[in-house]
């Protein structure tokens, strides 16, 4: 398992849905809700607002209304890493942020 590399930040229902879709958010990954199962060690891309990022699959943990899924950030691009950093501050500060996982 990988060593958390930076701060997470964890908030529910921000975005006013009876469920979140994002759980927590860092530099280095995010823990969102899946509708579906999705396979330990596989890559998928996160959404986050605008910004779309390849991510690994580091645990996909079922609920009664779907998956609890935990991804790390892989290969973000240089003149991507601002944008991440700015959405990770806005999360803390409790900014409504999108999420959606597309595996």
């Amino acid at each position: 398992m990988k060593d958390r590399a930076s701060e997470r930040i964890e908030f529910i229902n921000l975005n006013g849905s009876s469920e979140p879709t994002l759980f927590d958010l860092s530099k280095t990954g995010v823990c969102g809700f899946s509708s579906k199962k999705l396979e330990k060690d596989k890559f998928a891309f996160v959404k986050i607002n605008t910004l779309r990022l390849k991510a690994q699959v580091v645990y996909c943990q079922e609920r009664s209304d779907g998956f609890r899924v935990g991804m790390h950030f892989c290969e973000v691009p240089a003149d991507l890493q601002a944008s991440l950093n700015d959405l990770v501050d806005k999360f803390s500060r409790g900014v409504p942020i999108s999420c959606s996982i597309e595996g």
